[in-house]
């Protein structure tokens, strides 16, 4: 081996370019490397949104879930307290009513009744539906009276006849027109069965408005 193989230049050169060779490759190296950590970054930045962004509707599907079933059980809870209350309000006006069929007050009602459908039928006749037991206050006399009245009151020329046959009700009456187009159902079941349908309404709206 000659004195030229161990020339000190030659092995400088040498030890320069690997260095350079090593940098270079530990340079790639190193962007190879951010490379995939920033990928791998990205693909863990994706999942985790996904994530939570599928979390996110999940919780929101069970809320809105479980708000429908609450709104749900709140508005049976106030149906079933407004049937209560109405209820208890038909019993009461029920039990009103057998009492005061027999005091001088029904008298002044059935007259109230008759002289209302009078005005509103307007009828030279009219057909009176009535209770057996309330013969004795739909005397001839009395209708008589509530006739003359409607002729000096709003100048209505009316005679009322009773039907023979009587309907069973708590009180109050029925009248119709003498070919039975128009009637006027005034028996006190269908006056609070007019009145339950808006006090159901009213409670309804009372009670919802009370959630608010």
């Amino acid at each position: 081996m000659n004195d030229e193989e161990f020339n000190p230049e030659i092995t400088r050169k040498i030890e320069e370019n690997t260095e350079k060779l090593l940098k270079k490759i530990l340079v790639d190296q190193k962007s190879s490397i951010d490379e995939i950590n920033s990928e791998a970054e990205e693909k863990l930045k994706n999942i985790t949104e996904s994530i939570v962004e599928d979390a996110k509707k999940h919780a929101e599907a069970e809320f809105s879930k479980e708000k429908a079933k609450q709104e749900l059980e709140l508005r049976l809870k106030i149906t079933k307290f407004r049937d209560e209350l109405v209820n208890n309000f038909f019993e009461k006006a029920t039990e009103k009513i057998k009492s005061l069929t027999e005091t001088k007050e029904y008298e002044k009602s059935l007259e109230k009744l008759l002289f209302e459908a009078g005005v509103t039928l307007n009828q030279p006749e009219i057909i009176v539906h009535h209770r057996s037991q309330d013969d004795k206050i739909l005397t001839k006399q009395f209708l008589e009276n509530i006739a003359n009245r409607l002729k000096k009151e709003n100048d209505i020329e009316t005679k009322y006849q009773l039907s023979k046959k009587p309907i069973d009700c708590l009180g109050g009456i029925k009248l119709e027109t003498l070919d039975g187009k128009i009637s006027i159902d005034n028996t006190y079941e269908k006056r609070i069965e007019r009145l339950l349908v808006s006090l159901k309404r009213e409670l309804s709206l009372m009670l919802t408005q009370e959630q608010e």
